[in-house]
């Protein structure tokens, strides 16, 4: 059997094109938390600016490391005004000056620019423990919207189911026409209650759309992921100095302390040495080779101010990481005390107060539906029981939003 020639490239081929192959696009109806955070990451508009400033930070690199260019001049002298065709007396100079710095400024400059592209760096990290924050909250304020549409829609059928049964009495003669209508007033806020919620889950949508920079497709997004568990906070004693927003601050302080020497750098005097050939047309054999080296007088200004500014800037730097370092210590202070204490009035609503409601509405209703219960009880039991719903959607929502930001406190990639 003859073999293909061109199989090894086939395969080759495959075997690259594989992970390309298998990794599936994030299907928009039915978003995990994992694809947000990877479509965040390609599209969020705050991160793209973030790499673009990190690249503008890698050019100053090459601008730090520049050397003086050399000038070249050509002058030429003798031309007659009145006769301008004779060259006879022409005198033509070509010189070149090369600048020659001093005091390792273009080393100082390269320290500098290199401690500033660290923190460019850093601040790209930062951006995106920020925005993987907020893309989580995002995508836990809808997951709670859907569940309080879902909820106000359940809890208008039911309002409805109880105005049909009501209204079967009524005809039987077996309830007051005035028990009626509380029932339909209490079934149309029902009704509103759910249009309410379908805006607000709409914006929900928008929200988490605009991290994704992703407005055009807001009204497909949907979760998929179910809520967090609610499980105790882990143990861990944080490195703050290795959070990103605390390492920018510091590369800005290094730089800030480079920056000093190099203005002081300033103090030392550069050279420029030059070169001329001349030529002389009256007596061709006298053409001369000369050097020349100039040195600047600091006569009028020593750059003192220079120097102060950045004695200045370096003292705000110091400002600056300090403040950045006691916001990180308090920020986790903050996130550990909160996503503690709503996860646990989240458990108690989930495990505890929404089955008793659920249990009591059902009771309720039973009763109504024998004419063991008034109207009243009705109306009560079921806006009782959708408040306990909705109170226990906010709290899981306001829980895992805590820990979402626990986790960003803790420069940590998982949510616990």
């Amino acid at each position: 059997m003859r073999t293909n020639p061109f199989l090894p490239y086939i395969l080759l081929a495959v075997c690259l094109a594989g992970p390309a192959i298998a990794a599936e696009p994030a299907k928009l109806d039915q978003l995990r938390l994992a694809d947000v955070e990877q479509l965040l990451v390609e599209h969020n508009r705050a991160l793209i600016a973030s790499r673009r400033a990190a690249s503008a930070a890698e050019a100053g690199i090459a601008m730090a490391a520049g050397r003086p260019n050399p000038t070249l001049s050509l002058n030429t002298s003798g031309i007659s005004a009145n006769h301008p065709d004779n060259n006879a007396y022409l005198d033509t100079i070509l010189r070149i000056d090369q600048p020659i710095e001093r005091g390792g400024k273009r080393e100082l400059r390269l320290g500098v620019a290199d401690a500033l592209l660290e923190a460019s760096r850093a601040d790209e990290s930062d951006s995106l423990r920020q925005q993987r924050m907020l893309a989580r909250q995002a995508y836990f304020d809808l997951k709670a919207a859907e569940d309080k549409a879902r909820l106000s829609m359940e809890s208008a059928r039911l309002a409805h189911q109880v105005l049909s049964k009501a209204e079967l009495r009524l005809k039987a003669g077996d309830l007051a026409p005035a028990d009626v209508e509380r029932i339909r007033t209490d079934t149309l806020r029902a009704d509103s209650d759910a249009s309410q919620t379908e805006i607000d889950h709409q914006r929900a949508r928008l929200a988490l759309a605009q991290l994704l920079a992703m407005e055009s497709d807001a009204s497909r997004l949907a979760t998929a992921d179910p809520w967090p568990r609610l499980a105790p906070l882990p143990s861990v004693q944080p490195n703050l100095d290795a959070r990103p927003d605390v390492i920018a601050a510091r590369q800005r302080l290094e730089a800030a302390n480079k920056a000093i020497d190099l203005a002081k750098s300033q103090q030392v005097r550069d050279v420029t040495v030059g070169a001329q050939f001349e030529r002389n047309n009256q007596d061709p054999g006298s053409n001369l080779v000369g050097v020349g080296v100039s040195v600047p007088l600091f006569t009028g200004y020593d750059f003192r101010g220079e120097i102060r500014q950045a004695y200045v800037a370096r003292d705000s730097a110091q400002d600056e990481l300090e403040r950045v370092k006691a916001m990180a210590a308090a920020d986790f202070s903050q996130s550990t005390f909160e996503a503690e204490r709503l996860s646990a009035r989240a458990r108690r609503l989930r495990d505890e107060a929404l089955p008793a409601a659920r249990k009591a509405s059902t009771a309720v209703q039973f009763a109504f539906s024998q004419g063991a219960a008034s109207t009243l009880d009705v109306i009560d039991a079921r806006r009782s029981l959708y408040a306990v719903e909705t109170d226990t959607v906010n709290a899981l929502d306001d829980a895992a939003k805590a820990r979402a930001a626990w986790a960003a406190a803790t420069n940590l990639q998982e949510l616990p």
